[in-house]
Parts: C-alpha cells; sequence; structure tokens
C-alpha cells in the first residue's frame, strides 16, 4: 500500500506531494529537505503505529502542541515549523493534518495490516560505530541516533559468530566480553583491526547492513512488542473478554484473536536510510544497495526509504529493475543468465520504486518531481548528471582555450 505526505513550508521543505512505495528514493543537494522528508515519514509511521497499538489516545497528541514538542522535537525538526506550515500525511488507519498551529488526526475506518518495526539509520551512524564516550555523545544528537545505538548493540549481540559485510571480502567479529568490534579480510588479512580503526567507508556502512539485516530477520520471527504491565494487562483483559462471550462463535473468537496476536507481533520492516553510500567506492555502494534490497525483500510490507548524493544509487537502481524485468519475461535460459548476473533476492519491480528530485537552485523547475519515466518505470532523470555535464562542457571549453594559446 502506498502512503502519501504532502508539506508545505517546513523548513527547506518548499511544496511537495509525493507518495511512499515499497521503495522511495528522495535524491538532491544538500539542504534540500530529503532528511526532513525521511524523518517525517518515520515520525507519522510511528505515530500511527502507537495509535494502533492503542498506548495513548489521537486526543492526547493532538493537546499541548505535542506535535512539535514531542514528534517534531525527537528528530530535532521542531524548528522547521512557521506560521503558514501545512503538513498532511495518509496512512494506512490514520490521516494526520497539521494547519495554522493544530494538530489533527482522523481514523479512516481501515485497519494497519501488518505492524511495523521501524528503524531510522542517520548519517552520523559512523559516529555512533566509534566513538568512545557514547553517553555523553548522544547527548548531543538527535534521540532517534539512541534508538539506532541501542539497535546497534543488540545487533552486535546477535552477531557474535560473525558477519559477511556485502562489499570488499570483508568479516565483522564482536568480542562482547571486551565490547570489541573487529573487521578481517582483504587488506586485513595478517591481523583483524579494530572497527575504531578501520576505514570511514566500513565504520560508516557495517552499522548500517547489520542494523538492516538484523531487523529484516525478526520480522521473519515474528518478534512480540515489548508490552508494559499495563499493556498486558489490557491484552489479558481483551483476550479474557473474548473468550467469555457467548455471543461469538468459535470461528468469530479465532478471529478476534489474530487480529490481537497481530498487534503485538511485528510484521513488516520500515527501514529509512540516510545516505547508505556515505565514504563509499561505486562498487562497494552497490554491494550496500543490494543488502538493503535484499533486506527489504524479505517480508510483504517491508518498505525501504533512501536519502542520497549519489547517482550510482540510481543507476544501480535501474541495474536492478532492468534485471526484475529480463527475469520476469524471459524462458528458462535467459534466467539463469540473469541469475549469474544479478541474483534474484536482488531484483526491484518497477512497481515497487518511486523516486524524488528535490531542488532550491533552479527557480525554472518545481522544488519536488517525480524522476521515474512514464514509458520506461525506470529512473530517467539524475540531476547530478547534470553537474558531470557541466564540469565536462567547461572542460572543453578550457582545452580549446588551451589549444589557441599554445599555438
Amino acid at each position: 500500500m502506498s502512503e502519501r505526505l504532502i508539506v508545505k513550508s517546513f523548513g527547506p521543505v518548499k511544496e511537495l506531494d509525493i507518495v511512499f512505495k515499497a521503495i522511495t528514493i528522495l535524491i538532491g543537494d544538500q539542504g534540500t529537505g530529503k532528511s526532513c522528508i525521511a524523518k517525517l515519514f518515520s515520525m507519522f509511521k510511528w505515530l500511527e503505529k502507537e495509535l494502533v497499538m492503542q498506548r495513548q489516545k489521537c486526543s492526547y497528541y493532538e493537546s499541548y502542541n505535542r506535535f512539535s514538542t514531542m514528534l517534531c522535537k525527537y528528530h530535532r525538526i521542531e524548528s522547521f515549523i512557521r506560521e503558514d506550515t501545512y503538513i498532511k500525511y495518509e496512512g494506512e488507519k490514520y490521516t494526520f493534518e497539521y494547519e495554522k498551529s493544530k494538530f489533527h488526526i482522523l481514523d479512516k475506518g481501515s485497519e494497519m495490516q501488518l505492524l511495523p518495526k521501524i528503524i531510522y539509520i542517520p548519517a552520523e551512524r559512523a559516529i555512533l560505530s566509534v566513538a568512545e564516550n557514547k553517553s555523553r555523545l548522544l547527548k548531543e544528537l538527535p534521540d532517534s541516533c539512541d534508538t539506532f545505538h541501542d539497535a546497534f548493540s543488540d545487533a552486535k549481540k546477535n552477531y557474535k559468530s560473525g558477519y559477511d559485510l556485502p562489499f570488499g571480502d570483508l568479516h565483522y567479529e564482536y568480542d562482547s566480553l571486551n565490547d570489541i568490534s573487529r573487521i578481517s579480510g582483504k587488506g586485513y588479512e595478517k591481523n583483524p583491526v579494530k572497527l575504531t580503526h578501520a576505514s570511514s567507508g566500513i565504520q560508516s556502512a557495517l552499522p548500517l547492513c547489520l542494523v538492516s539485516e538484523y531487523l529484516s530477520e525478526k520480522i521473519l520471527e515474528k518478534e512480540e512488542t515489548k508490552l508494559s504491565k499495563e499493556e498486558k494487562a489490557k491484552m489479558e483483559k481483551q483476550i479474557s473478554e473474548i473468550m467469555n462471550n457467548d455471543e461469538y462463535t468459535e470461528s468469530v473468537k479465532e478471529i478476534m484473536l489474530k487480529r490481537i496476536s497481530s498487534l503485538n507481533r511485528y510484521g513488516c520492516f520500515i527501514n529509512i536510510t540516510e545516505e547508505p553510500e556515505l565514504n563509499l567506492f561505486p562498487k562497494s555502494q552497490m554491494g550496500v544497495i543490494q543488502s538493503l534490497i535484499k533486506d527489504n525483500r524479505k517480508a510483504k510490507g517491508n518498505k525501504l526509504v533512501i536519502t542520497t548524493h549519489s547517482p550510482y544509487t540510481l543507476a544501480i537502481m535501474n541495474l536492478l529493475i532492468m534485471a526484475s524485468k529480463v527475469f520476469k519475461n524471459g524462458d528458462e535460459a535467459t534466467r539463469i543468465e540473469v541469475e549469474s548476473i544479478i541474483p534474484s533476492e536482488f531484483h526491484v519491480d518497477e512497481s515497487d520504486l518511486t523516486a524524488y528530485s528535490l531542488n532550491v537552485d533552479n527557480i525554472d523547475e518545481p522544488y519536488c518531481q517525480s524522476i521515474i519515466s512514464e514509458k520506461t518505470s525506470m529512473i530517467s532523470k539524475n540531476d547530478l548528471d547534470s553537474i558531470s555535464e557541466t564540469i565536462s562542457r567547461e572542460f572543453n571549453n578550457l582545452y580549446r582555450l588551451y589549444g589557441k594559446s599554445s599555438k
């Protein structure tokens, strides 16, 4: 199911109307609002989950300016709110709307099919992976970094036997007794090194890939949500009322109990990742993107949101879409050949992808526009490619002048 976000005049975001599919990509220059949009999506997905689980009533979040002081503050985007700010998010079960300093929540009457496990993976992850004094550092960062740090800590403990990074023939091991992370493999054959001494690309990619795989696997295990004593008591009361109601048939009771169970077990993984390409060579970027796609394909309902500056991210997505197209339309021999080039676990169905380019410099173009071609259903436009064209054009001009001056 696609969800829709409409934003006007919120921090760097001028005006946009976008949908989120299984994979959503936001690309643009720094300061164009990519992370701001991703954080709003993360915030609304979390809020919808909280309301579905009945942890709070709608009126709680609608009151006392909690939209700003609580919800936006978590990601430190509360200062982006202006007098003319307008935000509307259409989710599965609820519609959230902020207008004229008022926040409203509307129950659409539909049901959330799968309870989401949500993680926001910040660009600051490299700092968190190597910092010595994390408690002090976390005080200076958004609360979302604290949440990610906890997930990274859990993931490290889960992979005590090791984890192979999706690039560079590198292997990760965690010494839980001494709380030391080590990297071995290509480039580190003789002596494994601490993560704190590894390259910046490894320090950035490891926590991203490790947490993504860890949480995507947790979804497959149908991990239960952590309930407070009050929530457990409430659930037990609901179960008792259902079982003791003679007006319900056994089949109705079974359906109702399954519904309660589904709301206390994670059913899908929402992975919101800032700049997966950080400090990585293009070939390594491809390994990381493929790893994220693989994790996203593991369960129905999973979603992947990526913010990026990298044209390679878009090129990789087109490659994975093309692999999917050829695989679906080809005969057995063709499929075997496609599988040898791009394994099917990395394929991206064209209907699952949406991508947007954000622009603040060119007043002749809209702030936000889709870069999916209606003709090919692939990514057709890349603003960053225009930089390459500019460099090439200016180089040719200079080379022409150089030729004249050398005569």
